[in-house]
C-alpha cells in the first residue's frame, strides 16, 4: 500500500499531540510524524518548514481551543463551578506548558516567529489569569468562599496546577476534583 498524498492540519496536530504526550517535545520529528500519518516527509514540509514552526502553530491551535472552551463556560453557573471548569480545562491542556517551554529554547531562523508567539501566549495567559481572579472574587463576594485566603494564592494554585506532576497519574478530571475539594474544604477532618 502506498503512502497518502495529503493530510489535514487537524490530523497533523493530532499526531503532534500524540508524540508530545508519549515522547515529549524532543521526540517530535518529521520522520516520526510521517510514519504515524502514512505520508512522505515532503508532505509535512508543504505545511511547515521545520518542527519548530510546526510546534509554534500547534501551540497556537491548542491555545485557541483552550480559550474557546473557557469562553464557553456558562455565565449563569456559580463562580466556584466556573472555577472548577476552568481548572479542568487548564489541566486538560497541560501540554501547552511543555510546548511553550520548548519555544523559549528555539535557536533557529524562526526565532522572530517564536518571540511573536511567546508574547501572544503571555497575553493569553494574562487574560486567563484575570478571568480566574474575577471568578475567585465573585465566589468570595457571593459568600461561597471565605475572604480570609488571598485571591492570588488561590489563583496561583489553580493556574499553576498544570505543573503538578501527579496530574498524569490521576488524570485531569480527578485532579481538578481533588484540587477543588482541597480549595473549598481544606485538608483537615471536620470536627462537627
Amino acid at each position: 500500500m502506498g503512502r497518502r498524498k495529503s493530510l489535514t492540519k487537524e490530523e497533523l496536530f493530532q499526531a503532534t499531540g500524540q508524540v508530545i504526550r508519549s515522547d515529549g517535545i524532543h521526540g517530535v520529528h518529521f520522520k516520526k510524524l510521517s510514519e504515524i500519518l502514512g505520508v512522505g516527509r515532503s508532505t509535512l514540509y508543504e505545511y511547515y518548514r521545520n518542527k519548530e514552526e510546526l510546534l509554534i502553530a500547534y501551540l497556537r491551535e491548542i491555545m485557541d481551543e483552550m480559550n474557546q472552551r473557557i469562553e464557553n463556560i456558562p455565565a449563569e453557573i456559580q463562580p466556584n463551578e466556573k472555577l472548577r471548569s476552568l481548572l479542568f480545562i487548564l489541566l486538560d491542556h497541560a501540554q501547552i506548558h511543555q510546548v511553550e517551554r520548548m519555544i523559549r529554547e528555539i535557536q533557529t531562523s524562526e526565532e522572530e516567529l517564536a518571540s511573536y508567539y511567546q508574547s501572544q501566549l503571555a497575553g493569553e495567559h494574562k487574560k486567563t489569569y484575570e478571568v480566574l481572579v474575577k471568578w475567585i472574587n465573585d465566589a468570595k463576594a457571593g459568600g461561597i468562599w471565605s475572604a480570609k485566603v488571598d485571591t492570588e494564592i488561590i489563583a496561583d494554585i489553580i493556574f499553576h496546577a498544570i505543573l503538578f506532576p501527579h496530574k498524569h497519574k490521576v488524570g485531569p478530571q480527578e485532579m481538578a476534583e481533588q484540587l477543588m475539594l482541597l480549595i473549598e474544604h481544606g485538608a483537615a477532618v471536620s470536627k462537627t
